[in-house]
Formats: C-alpha cells, structure tokens, sequence
C-alpha cells in the first residue's frame, strides 16, 4: 500500500502538529485546565506517526525526522 502523499510531508506535520499539541498541554496543565483540543490534535500526530511508521517499507529510525525535515525544506525552496 502506497501513500497518497510524501512520507516525508506525513512525518513532519505529524512531527510539527505532536510537537505544538504538546505544549499546548503542559500550558493547560500549569493553568489547571483540561486541554481538549490539544489531546486530540496530539492523538491525531501520533496516529498519523503512526500510519506513516506502518506504511513505511523499512519503518522509521530516529534519524528519519530530521531527515525529513531537510527533505521537506529542499523540495519548498527547489
């Protein structure tokens, strides 16, 4: 099974979405709130992770993410 877009476009909304998510909940936790929103966007960047992880032929490796990062920078300024 195939991708409809790039893995590498995959991992770094899902990077940039789970990174944002989770902020937004240590902020909520330290005003003593219950971040709704930010739980589901996290669960969402870790389902979409994880879709990206299953998809993949070889699966990811930690150095995959930054990787990714450069190769979604090079094909925006290309």
């Amino acid at each position: 099974m195939t991708l409809p877009v790039s893995a590498d476009i995959l991992l770094v909304i899902a990077t940039l979405v789970g990174i944002m998510s989770f902020s937004s909940i240590v902020a909520a936790w330290t005003m003593k709130r219950w971040p709704f929103v930010a739980l589901i966007s996290f669960a969402i960047a870790i389902g979409l992770g994880t879709y990206v992880h299953l998809n993949e032929p070889d699966g990811l490796e930690p150095l995959d993410i930054p990787n990714a990062f450069i190769a979604v920078a090079a094909r925006v300024l290309n």
